[in-house]
Order: C-alpha cells, then sequence, then structure tokens
C-alpha cells in the first residue's frame, strides 16, 4: 500500500515535532527512518497508524485520506505483553485459526524464541518479550507494517535473526514496513530504503545501495 505525507505537521503543547511538506513510501518495500532520539521518528509512525492526528496536512493511503480498516499494525518499542504464555500472546495475532498454532511457532522459530512457546511472557526479559512482541506483529500479514525501534533490547546474538525475519514477512506478504532507528548499519541492512529525519524536518532520503541521499 502506498503511503503519502502531505503539509503533515503535529505539536504537543505549541512545541513543534513534525512538519513534513511531502513524502511518500511506495507499496511493498521496507522503510527505515533514520535520526536521532526525540526528532520525531516515532510521532511519524503513531500519525500513519492513527494512534494520534496530525494538527494539518493530509495523510494518504493508496490516494484515499481514511485509515485503511484494519490494514495496519505498529509495534511500539516497549511492547505489551498479555498475561498469557508465549504462543498464546502470538496466536492473538492469527486470524486463520485452523492453521493457527503452526504459525505461531514458525513465527517464534524465526525470532529464536520456540524454546519459550510455554513460558509465562511475564518471565521474559525486556529483549525476550520484544522478540515475541515482533512474531505477533508480523504473523498478522498487514498491509501496512510499522515497528517503532523493533531490536532496541534484542541481545546483539538475535539481532540479525530478527533482521532476516522481518526480511523475509516483507518479500512474502509485500507490506510497505516502515521502522525506526538510530543505527545506520542496521538501515543499511534491511531498508529498501532511507529517511533521514532531524527535527521534525525530513533532511535526505535514498536507496540504501546508493551509498548516499538525494
Amino acid at each position: 500500500m502506498r503511503i503519502e505525507l502531505n503539509g503533515v505537521k503535529k505539536s504537543y503543547d505549541g512545541r513543534p515535532v513534525l512538519d513534513i511538506k511531502k513524502l511518500e513510501f511506495g507499496s511493498g518495500k521496507i522503510y527505515a527512518v533514520l535520526g536521532p532520539n526525540g526528532t520525531g521518528k516515532t510521532t511519524m509512525l503513531r500519525l500513519i497508524a492513527g494512534i494520534e492526528k496530525n494538527d494539518s496536512g493530509k495523510i494518504y493511503y493508496d490516494g484515499d485520506d481514511k485509515l485503511p480498516d484494519k490494514q495496519v499494525v505498529f509495534l511500539m518499542q516497549k511492547p505489551y505483553m498479555f498475561d498469557l504464555t508465549v504462543l498464546e500472546n502470538v496466536l492473538l495475532g492469527i486470524k486463520d485459526r485452523r492453521m493457527a498454532r503452526e504459525q505461531a511457532i514458525l513465527a517464534l522459530t524465526q525470532v529464536g524464541m520456540k524454546e519459550f512457546i510455554n513460558e509465562k511472557a511475564g518471565t521474559l526479559s525486556g529483549g525476550e518479550a520484544q522478540r515475541v512482541a515482533i512474531a505477533r506483529t508480523l504473523v498478522t500479514c498487514k498491509r501496512i507494517v510499522l515497528l517503532d525501534e523493533p531490536t532496541s533490547s534484542v541481545d546483539v546474538s538475535s539481532v540479525r535473526k530478527v533482521e532476516e525475519y522481518i526480511r523475509k514477512v516483507n518479500h512474502e506478504d509485500k507490506s510497505t514496513m516502515i521502522f525506526t532507528t538510530h543505527d545506520h548499519s542496521q538501515a543499511d541492512r534491511i531498508a529498501d530504503e532511507i529517511i533521514m529525519i532531524e527535527c521534525g524536518r525530513i533532511k535526505g532520503k535514498g536507496k540504501t545501495e546508493d551509498g548516499f541521499f538525494e
């Protein structure tokens, strides 16, 4: 699904945090929104997800300014774990109940959490919970997938596994994925295109293979 932001602005208590004149995300690609903390990355995702409303401007989804019903999934940086087992948490994201267990176990295997399927989610470390949340998010098969710092708490040895899973799901589902990060090397590894944001404004955009930004 193609996403366009035109003249989108957002402020909190009179303080501008986002000012985007024009920005487009092409259908089926992975985009990294790169920039330091507090620069508006998360706010952009929240506006696209419809969690918050922009003060002005328009956001279009395949040319329509209405948020597509049940086609967007948003993973917060500190995800919530329900008081269930790891497997049951992932099952919550699956519509097709016929193959739900098989899909959930496969997703947990991809992020290196298969051995935890019967553990209570509340006993997990922050990084383990984040990996479960990634599995739960990506099995939803939504057309728009928004990931806020998806590996911020994940241990170094597991980061590449998570990155490979993100790429795999994008290739299979053809979803439009947007993830935020402050790690330039991660953006290079996962994204088709990188968007640089600074003080709420777009400072550059380019394909990762270019080695530079427009």
